[in-house]
């Protein structure tokens, strides 16, 4: 871990400053610049809760920043999980002619994302004023989550940036199981509510992103505290999943360069 800790330091300023430039080339070649990261959200969600509240005719409460709320944890997921696939590959003019931990590319997307995440949280503060939500100090337990949501998504995406080398077909494999993901997460619904008591029991201990918007919309919608077994649990998995990717990158680095 001491490998790890010293390369964080030594190579996460290319990561950051590689995210700072990406951003500013999105807003370059953008007509709407960053309008767009605001947007982008704001449109899935009113296409979702047309969805939710006139197709299906719920009457689930505050239902705009309800899947808002789905939407904001997903697409951070969704984005990375899909990008770390072939990163390794998308920067082979980089590992092909200097040294860097591979998992610092993974970082790079992530930190990009995080921007727009962060964008995202402040439209769901104000969505939330919008739709008359009371606030309760619970709210403050989003952050954990937040935090949560990153390290799951660094460790599976560093795993899968590892694979994804290997097997050209992944990304494919990938994109399905991340439309099933979709929805068995709770998007426009709620798990814990809405699904049999014994299911959702499952669901939310195989399926994280689960976990995490359903106690995302407790804490910040119902005041209802965080589900402390259950975050406890994930952030266990994480950084397990955390260790064994960094060290899976490490062993077999050396070899990336051959095969891509």
């Amino acid at each position: 871990m001491k490998k790890v800790f010293e390369h964080f330091k030594q190579y996460n300023a290319y990561s950051a400053y590689a995210a700072k430039s990406e951003l500013k080339t999105e807003v370059t070649n953008s007509y709407l610049t960053w309008i767009w990261w605001i947007l982008d959200p704001l449109f899935f969600m009113i296409i979702y809760s047309f969805i939710v509240q006139i197709v299906f005719q719920t009457d689930q409460p505050y239902l705009p920043v309800f899947v808002f709320i789905g939407l904001l944890v997903w697409n951070f997921f969704s984005k990375n999980i899909s990008v770390s696939v072939g990163i390794v590959n998308a920067f082979k003019g980089v590992v092909t002619k200097v040294y860097i931990p591979k998992y610092m590319l993974v970082l790079e997307k992530m930190y990009v994302n995080f921007v727009k995440l962060a964008i995202s949280y402040v439209l769901l503060y104000i969505l939330a004023v919008i739709f008359g939500v009371t606030f309760t100090w619970d709210i403050i337990y989003t952050i954990p989550l937040i935090a949560l949501t990153f390290l799951f998504t660094f460790g599976l995406a560093t795993m899968l940036a590892h694979f994804g080398v290997f097997v050209n077909d992944l990304a494919n494999v990938v994109q399905i199981i991340l439309r099933l993901m979709f929805y068995l997460s709770g998007i426009f619904f709620s798990v814990s509510e809405r699904i049999p008591e014994a299911l959702s029991w499952w669901m939310l201990r195989i399926n994280p992103i689960a976990y995490i918007i359903d106690d995302f919309r407790n804490v910040f919608l119902y005041g209802r505290g965080l589900t402390w077994d259950l975050f406890a649990y994930w952030i266990i998995v994480s950084l397990i999943l955390i260790v064994i990717a960094i060290r899976t990158m490490y062993k077999y680095e050396n070899t990336y360069a051959k095969v891509i």
